[in-house]
């Protein structure tokens, strides 16, 4: 692949979504190498409440194994789904906005995978992750075209399609449901409940996001020179086409197009 597509891709990521995969390829490429043991970053809920490594709360959804086909079919899927969510409208209040959803979704797979595998809960959920934000995704473009395999459906049935599929093909669907569980539970208090004349919750991002929002404008802005920086990061686009094949997402040539 040529450098300046690769650079064109990268810096057209809006800034929550260029991190997350930023994140997830430097834990990679550390635990290749043995500078970092994936050990500790895994979910654990005897370690969490016994010794107070919290930090697995959230450090499990950052590695979903080696570098391999499936890897870059996840980072594929991530990039195209989060890059559509994150620029949703619903996510423009505030910079931290889309911050505060990926870490409520990691908050919540973390405590949802207890009821599934007591009592430690899975030990890496980036998969239940990304199931989350296309569920999520399938709610916001709800009448979008979606591709899986040679079947087209709307966007909102794309989660049921995704897990109809690993059904017939024999796979767990316990990756799914726990991502779909989490991000049903968050569409349920932002955007159904308060609809019924209770408070929304989580319209208010709690400002500490924001800051780290800000922050990390401020680290790329640093990193990334001024001209290079304004060809590609206000290009953020929707998503165009998505092909997976990992646990907890599989479905190779999905294609997203326009309603």
């Amino acid at each position: 692949m040529n450098t300046s597509r690769i650079e064109k891709w990268y810096l057209g990521l809006p800034r929550i979504t260029r991190t997350y995969i930023t994140i997830l390829f430097i834990v990679t490429l550390s635990s290749v190498f043995k500078i970092l043991d994936p050990s500790t970053l895994l979910l654990d809920w005897n370690l969490i409440t016994k010794k107070y490594e919290i930090w697995r709360i959230v450090t499990n959804c950052f590695y979903i194994g080696p570098f391999s086909l499936g890897w870059f079919f996840f980072i594929s899927a991530f990039t195209k789904f989060s890059t559509s969510l994150e620029t949703d409208p619903s996510f423009s209040r505030s910079p931290g906005q889309y911050l505060y959803f990926i870490f409520i979704q990691t908050v919540f797979l973390s405590t949802i995978s207890i009821l599934f595998f007591w009592p430690s809960g899975l030990p890496f959920l980036g998969n239940s992750l990304l199931f989350a934000i296309i569920y999520y995704w399938s709610k916001k473009d709800m009448w979008s075209h979606v591709s899986i395999y040679f079947v087209t459906v709307k966007g909102y049935q794309l989660p049921f399609a995704m897990l109809f599929l690993h059904i017939i093909m024999g796979s767990s669907i316990w990756i799914d449901l726990i991502g779909l569980i989490s991000s049903h539970i968050y569409y349920l208090i932002r955007d159904v409940i308060p609809h019924k004349g209770f408070p929304n919750i989580l319209s208010i991002t709690p400002s500490i996001f924001d800051t780290c929002a800000k922050k990390v404008d401020l680290f790329y802005k640093f990193l990334i020179p001024d001209n290079t920086r304004s060809n590609y990061t206000n290009n953020y686009s929707r998503a165009t086409y998505i092909g997976t094949t990992s646990s907890g997402f599989i479905g190779r040539g999905v294609r997203l197009g326009d309603s």
